[in-house]
């Protein structure tokens, strides 16, 4: 397993190197430019030509592209044209709200979804069964940005539970100041503000592993060893959650990993909705004014965080089914 895991680390350089070839040269296909944007309509040609050159965007892109991947391997991923922080700085101070909101919607998903699908495959075509499957349907044919709106009007606005943007104190910090005498006050409130946004991102995560969850459940209780264990007189909960659920949760294993990545892309939309302080927030700010290194820091970092992800969960294979060795 070392072996595998070594080769699939060596693996990260194609893959970062791809996207930062990738979103280096896609941002700068995009209409406008970080000139144009600092100076406004009033700016004239020979101001936006003077911020070009001082910004080295006046040079060819292959050779701002090599300065850019140099600067990188030495983990210098620039500074922000309009902020004036260093990229790293930047990304790292957000990406704790990302990170919380991504693991919360995690969370969400599989204390959800796991144990929905497999009660509906349990209980097939009863009544709970089709109330699974019309969440399902609604969790992936409804937008994440409507979802989100309708939870701020009903829990925020009609109801008054949970607020409606927001990041104070954050979950994070709050938990960290609980262990040198903080207040579980605190990590109430930042329980409340992360409520809203973690579950309007988990929404279409929590539909697709309940699917799956019930589709590979149902394929699973159908076969010759389940129906062996039942005829030893085995309870039938031992043989649902010993011989069915474990095997049946390989596919939804590569499911929830993937969905890690698919949560950190949503989290755009998401906390532009609910004004989270989060990576995401900051990607689109930073596309709304052309701020070429941050987009580029940011979708970097992210591009790493899904990889190492992705990683954990292949070798967590080995984990849950014994018979599962890398070679």
């Amino acid at each position: 397993m070392l072996q595998y895991a070594l080769r699939r680390l060596l693996l990260f350089v194609p893959v970062v190197f791809g996207v930062l070839c990738i979103v280096f040269f896609t941002v700068r296909l995009v209409p406008g430019d970080p000139a144009t944007v600092l100076l406004g309509p009033e700016g004239t040609d020979e101001d936006r030509a003077r911020i070009t050159r001082l910004l080295g965007l006046d040079r060819p892109l292959p050779v701002q592209f090599g300065i850019y991947l140099w600067n990188a391997l030495q983990g210098d991923f620039g500074r922000s044209i309009f902020l004036g922080s260093s990229v790293r700085s930047l990304v790292l101070d957000r990406l704790p709200a990302t990170l919380e909101l991504a693991l919360l919607a995690m969370f969400l998903t599989v204390v959800i979804a796991l144990p929905l699908g497999m009660i509906a495959a349990v209980r097939s075509n009863t009544l709970i069964d089709y109330g699974a499957t019309l969440l399902a349907l609604l969790g992936v044919s409804m937008p994440l940005f409507w979802f989100g709106v309708l939870a701020i009007l009903v829990f925020s606005l009609r109801l008054e539970w949970l607020p409606s943007f927001g990041r104070d104190p954050g979950l994070f910090p709050a938990v960290g100041a609980l262990f040198s005498g903080g207040s579980l006050a605190d990590v109430w409130q930042a329980l409340r503000h992360a409520f809203l946004p973690s579950l309007t991102l988990a929404f279409g995560a929590i539909a697709l592993v309940a699917r799956l969850v019930r589709s590979s459940m149902l394929e699973v209780l159908n076969l010759d060893y389940v129906r062996t264990a039942r005829s030893k007189g085995l309870a039938e909960r031992l043989v649902v959650n010993k011989h069915a659920f474990r095997n049946a949760l390989l596919p939804v294993i590569t499911v929830v990993g993937l969905q890690f990545g698919t949560l950190m892309g949503g989290a755009v939309i998401t906390e532009t909705i609910f004004a989270w302080p989060g990576l995401g927030r900051l990607v689109v700010n930073a596309i709304s004014q052309r701020d070429f290194p941050v987009i580029q820091g940011s979708v970097v970092f992210i591009a790493v965080a899904v990889s190492v992800v992705n990683l954990l969960v292949d070798l967590s294979y080995a984990v849950i089914n014994p018979k599962i060795r890398y070679g």
